[in-house]
Parts: C-alpha cells; sequence; structure tokens
C-alpha cells in the first residue's frame, strides 16, 4: 500500500510538472516549444507505462487507440497533402496528444479525482494570475504596449480565455465542498474572481459566454448548488468592477499604448485587482460560514435568480427596439456574423461578428466536398485558404472550428475517428462514477470540446495537452492497482517512444539547421549555405523552405541545373502551392527562357489569381508580350513589323 502511494505520488509530481511545462513554455502554437513539450510528454508516458501498464478496459482501449489511430491517419496523409511538411508536423502533434492522453489514463488509476480537480485548478488560477501580473508590472511582458488584448505566457488570447472559463466551474466545485475547510471554500471563490477577471480582459466574447455556461451548468449538476451560487454572487460583483475599471485604463486596455502609460495604469490596476481580492477573501469567510442558513441562501439565490433574469430581459428588449423590431434585429445580428470585421479592441464585446470565421467555415466545406475520402491533409488549411481567399484578410492557417478542421484536411475517416474518440470519453463518463469531482472534470472536457468548434485550439499545446490528460483520466478506472508490464510490451513501448522521439526530433533539427543556414546567408558564406540547407532537407525532405533555399543558393553561384532541379523538386513537393510554380516561372524568366516561365507563372496565376503571379505589370503581364509566347496571349498587343522585342 504504501509503495502505491509513494508511486502516485511520484506520478503525480510528474505530471504537474508536465502540464506546468505545457502551460508556461508552449510559446503559443510554436513548433520548435511542440518539440521540448513532446519530447517531456513522451518520456513521463514511457516511464509510467512501463513503471505502471495501461488497464485495458473498453472505454481505455477505445479512447487511446482511436486516437492512435488517428494520429497514424494524420501521418498517412502525408501521401496526397497538398503540404506534406505542414501533415507531418501535424501528426506528431497529435502523437503529442496522445502521451498526454496516456499520462492522464495512468493518473487517473492511481490518484483520487479531487486531487486531480484540486491540481487543475491550482495550475490554471496560476497561470491566470501571471497574466494579469503582466499587466500591472509591465516588465514581465513587453508586447502588451503593441496588443493589450490579455494573453500571455499562453500568447494566444482566446486560449487563455478558454483557461478562464475551465477555472470557473473549478473554482466552484472547489467552493462548494462542505467537507473542506473554510480557507480551501474561499480559495475556491478566488478560482473564480481570477478568472472572470481575466477572461473580460482577453476580449474573448465566447469565453465569457463559456465562462458563464460553465457557472450555470456546475450549479444545475451541483447537489449543493446554493453554496456554489453563494460563490458566484461574492466573486462575479467585485469581479466585475475591477474589470470594468480596467477597461477604462488606456495602459490596460488599449493598444499602442507607451511604457510610461502601462506603468502608470498598472499600477493602479494591481491596487484594485488585489483590493477586489481581499474583498472576495473577507465576504468568502463571512458568507461561506453561514451554510448551516438554508433559508438565507434561499433567499440570496431567489434574489439573484430574480435579478439576472430581469436585467438580461431589459438588455435583450432594449437592442430589439433599438434594431427597429425582432426581425430587423435578427437580420443585422446575422450580417455583422457574416461580414463584419473582427475588431481587436473593448468595443468587440458588443459585436456579434464572427471574426471572418463564416468565410473560413465556407471554405472548408468547399474544400472537403471537393476531397471527401481522405481530405487535404492534415495542417493543409493555410494552402487551402490562401487559394481560396480574396485577401489576405480572409486567409487562415485553420478554419477556427476543428471537427470541420478534420473533415477537411482528413476527410470523413479522419473526422469519424476524432469523433469516436469523443464518443470514448462521453461513453465513459455516462457509465462511470457519478461523483462531483468526476462531473467537475467531465465539464472542463466539454467546456473545451465547445470552445473547439469557434477556434484553433488544435493548433495549443497548452490547452489540448492538459485537456487529453482530464480526457484519459475521465476514461480511467479510478482506484485500480495496476502491475508493471512485463519485458516483451515494454520493449515495444520503448521502441514505439523511439519512433515518436525521431519523428519529433527530425523536422525540429532541420529548423535549426535552416537557420544556421540563414546565418551563413547573411555572413556571405555560400558553402556553409549550401551545407546547412543539404542537412535540413535530408532532415526533412517534405519541408519547403531549405528546398528553396538551395535553389537560390545555387542560382546565385550560377549553378543553373542544380537551381532548376530544386525550383522543380518544390512544385512536386507542393504543386498546389501557388508560390513554388511562381519561383519556378521567376527563375526561368531570369534565364530567358519565355515560354517554360510564361507556363509556370500562368500555373501560379490559375492557383492564386490574387497572388504574386497576378500583379498588374508583374512578371506574368511581361513574359506575355516575349517572343514565342505572344502568339498565345490575348493580352499582348500587337507589334509592328520590324518592332523589337
Amino acid at each position: 500500500m504504501r509503495q502505491a502511494l509513494a508511486g502516485g505520488a511520484s506520478l503525480s509530481a510528474a505530471a504537474g510538472a508536465l502540464f506546468a511545462f505545457a502551460l508556461f513554455a508552449s510559446s503559443g502554437s510554436s513548433e520548435s516549444r511542440l518539440f521540448w513539450i513532446g519530447i517531456a510528454a513522451v518520456v513521463v508516458a514511457t516511464a509510467a507505462l512501463v513503471l505502471r501498464s495501461v488497464p485495458l478496459t473498453g472505454p481505455v482501449v477505445a479512447f487511446l487507440g482511436l486516437l492512435a489511430v488517428f494520429a497514424l491517419w494524420q501521418a498517412l496523409t502525408i501521401s496526397w497533402s497538398i503540404e506534406p511538411d505542414s501533415s507531418w508536423r501535424y501528426a506528431n502533434r497529435t502523437f503529442v496528444y496522445l502521451a498526454f492522453a496516456v499520462v492522464g489514463v495512468l493518473v487517473g488509476t492511481a490518484i483520487p479525482r479531487t486531487w486531480i480537480a484540486a491540481g487543475i485548478g491550482f495550475l490554471f488560477t496560476v497561470v491566470l494570475v501571471v497574466a494579469l501580473a503582466a499587466k500591472a508590472l509591465p516588465w514581465l511582458y513587453g508586447d502588451y504596449g503593441r496588443l493589450a488584448r490579455l494573453r500571455w505566457p499562453v500568447a494566444y488570447w482566446n486560449e487563455l480565455a478558454l483557461l478562464a472559463a475551465i477555472t470557473v466551474p473549478l473554482g466552484l466545485w472547489l467552493a462548494g465542498r462542505r467537507e473542506r475547510p473554510l480557507r480551501a471554500r474561499v480559495a475556491g471563490v478566488l478560482h473564480v474572481y481570477v478568472a472572470l477577471v481575466a477572461v473580460v480582459l482577453t476580449f474573448s466574447r465566447f469565453g465569457i459566454i463559456l465562462a458563464v455556461l460553465g457557472a450555470v451548468v456546475w450549479m444545475w449538476l451541483d447537489r449543493d448548488r446554493l453554496d456554489s451560487l453563494v460563490a458566484v454572487l461574492i466573486a462575479a460583483p467585485v469581479a466585475a468592477v475591477v474589470a470594468g475599471d480596467a477597461l477604462l485604463l488606456h495602459g490596460i486596455a488599449d493598444d499602442d499604448q507607451s511604457h510610461h502609460m502601462r506603468v502608470h495604469d498598472g499600477w493602479i490596476f494591481g491596487v484594485l485587482f488585489l483590493a477586489g481580492a481581499a474583498v472576495v477573501v473577507e465576504l468568502g469567510r463571512r458568507l461561506l460560514a453561514r451554510e448551516g442558513n438554508l433559508a438565507f441562501r434561499r433567499r440570496l439565490a431567489v434574489g439573484a435568480l430574480g435579478a439576472g433574469v430581469a436585467l438580461g430581459i431589459a438588455v435583450l428588449l432594449a437592442l430589439v427596439v433599438r434594431a427597429g423590431g425582432p426581425t430587423d434585429f435578427v437580420r443585422a445580428r446575422w450580417d455583422e456574423f457574416a461580414h463584419a470585421q473582427s475588431i481587436g479592441t473593448p468595443g468587440r464585446l458588443t459585436s456579434t461578428s464572427s471574426g471572418n470565421r463564416w468565410h473560413w467555415w465556407q471554405q472548408s466545406w468547399d474544400a472537403f466536398t471537393r476531397h471527401p475520402g481522405g481530405g487535404t491533409g492534415a495542417g493543409s488549411f493555410a494552402l487551402t485558404s490562401t487559394v481560396s481567399a480574396h485577401n489576405a484578410e480572409q486567409s487562415t492557417v485553420e478554419p477556427h472550428n476543428v471537427p470541420l478542421q478534420f473533415l477537411t484536411e482528413t476527410g470523413i475517416v479522419g473526422f469519424l475517428l476524432y469523433a469516436g474518440v469523443i464518443a470514448a470519453v462521453v461513453v465513459a463518463v455516462v457509465r462511470g462514477s457519478r461523483d462531483r469531482a468526476t462531473q467537475v472534470l467531465a465539464l472542463v472536457a466539454g467546456i473545451g470540446l465547445v470552445h473547439s468548434l469557434v477556434d484553433i485550439d488544435w493548433n495549443f499545446v497548452a490547452t489540448q495537452g492538459p485537456l487529453f490528460a482530464v480526457a484519459g483520466v475521465l476514461v480511467a478506472p479510478p482506484g485500480q492497482n495496476v502491475a508493471r508490464l512485463r519485458v516483451l510490451p515494454a520493449a515495444g513501448v520503448a521502441l514505439c517512444a523511439l519512433a515518436a522521439l525521431y519523428s519529433l526530433f527530425a523536422p525540429w533539427y532541420s529548423d535549426q539547421r535552416l537557420q544556421d543556414a540563414f546565418v551563413a546567408v547573411g555572413n556571405g558564406d555560400f558553402v556553409g549555405t549550401a551545407s546547412a540547407a543539404r542537412d535540413a532537407h535530408n532532415l526533412d525532405p517534405l519541408a519547403l523552405d531549405p528546398i528553396r533555399l538551395l535553389a537560390v543558393t545555387l542560382e546565385g553561384v550560377k549553378d543553373y541545373t542544380g537551381a532548376k532541379r530544386y525550383y522543380m523538386l518544390a512544385t512536386n513537393r507542393e504543386p498546389e502551392n501557388p508560390e513554388t510554380w511562381y519561383d519556378l516561372g521567376a527563375f526561368y524568366f531570369r534565364q530567358k527562357q519565355w515560354w517554360p516561365s510564361w507556363v509556370a507563372l500562368n500555373r501560379s496565376y490559375g492557383l492564386d489569381a490574387f497572388g504574386p503571379a497576378g500583379e498588374k505589370g508583374g512578371l506574368l503581364d511581361q513574359v506575355r508580350c516575349k517572343p514565342g509566347v505572344e502568339r498565345t496571349s490575348r493580352q499582348c498587343p500587337a507589334r509592328a513589323p520590324g518592332a523589337s522585342p
């Protein structure tokens, strides 16, 4: 028994360190940071698997098995992907999430779910406190002077808003647990307070909606919902005052602010935030201590519910009247959703604009209808969007809807595998324990799933890693004593881990050598450039940048045959990419090979009429009037006899 407890404590510490590493060191969707976090996840998962094998229950096998097959399917899409290098890297990302899921399953068998929920709530709140501290102390994160939306250390405001929305029910769960000491319940109210202030300063409308819905759903699930309501009534008004005042401070809420302004308004916000926290603590100590007064809590609940409903109805009626009636109101909201541009100021909180999402969803669906079976390749939507969009503002890396993204990139097969992973977790929750810790962890996973319907969540290991671990906890049989793996299975696990580590290492080290090549370019070292670029190409033969750099370098040293080989290789790697054809056409243009130049440039124009090949007076317009090409083009003016070309 003592040995099992020690093993559980070690696994808990390793998992906590891994989650903290993902939360604080991810640097957004950075591929280089994913490498290090992925290495840590694979090592922790492998070590834990060797010491404590996965329980082969139905939900665990379905969840991990379908997730592993989904990762392999993403890797298989490399063979037909329009961006094969992106597909390889995207498959790597899913393998990393598989490692987090394995850690979650093992943690779920060894550690009580109450500890897990409390630990996740603590970690998320620490992240939010750090994010808010950077507003009060500008030296922590200087880029808030350029762009004010709260995002550090996760690097993307909507993902930080997701963490805040998740923290709300976790805080309410902790605050409503009567068996806990009063100080722990007050800490739960503080979680809610911090989360509400943070989610407002991200300017994320959907994050705010999810925070509210998370609180409502938890109070509906919780048997002691009156206690949760008391916690909300303590934290929400104070958070509203603090966040509202923060939105009025230019150094906190506005872009392009000087360091002096940020320092001045930062200390004001810091004092307000700490004062609000002190008020929350004092109110929590006083009101939560009155848990035996059921009549008091009921009166408080009825009064708060009535006031909230009345306020909501009044606001809705005012908006409808202002719009000119219900029909005009609905029409105006839809027009704003589908067509209005996104803004990054506090004014976005009152807007219903989808921020171009409607255009991206249409692009995604159109691409799926053209490639329904296997999609365009994992992680390839950036190229799909570039070719489909009519301007740069309407192109993006992903369609901001994860299920639709997988439908587009991996086809119906990948989509069904992804849906199967979700279904495995849902079945495990429905058939599993109904204790409050399980319920709140299921709500955490549910909030993450709903948020994925409107954003690019899959690209951010800071949120997806812990969420996949939570899903693993939910499918795991709690309290099960699992023996160590035998030698042969352990060797198989180690072999799979080595394959995963190499798959992560090769593109990462390729990027490092590519950076060395660019440094050599800056130093005028053509030999060093070619050597480093070849290393990068050999490590990741699917990557486009090393190929293009080799082509340019060889052309620079007048090795035109070698340069042509690499320019053509780039078009073979990504034949749907207008940039590769433009590079090849420009090379032929410089070599005065007019006909092949026109063919390549025309191909680039056909893929993207709004790219460089479509520029008025650009290379394509020039080559149309060159000898051997002019007769095929109606846009080339006829030349007088004897006129020079």
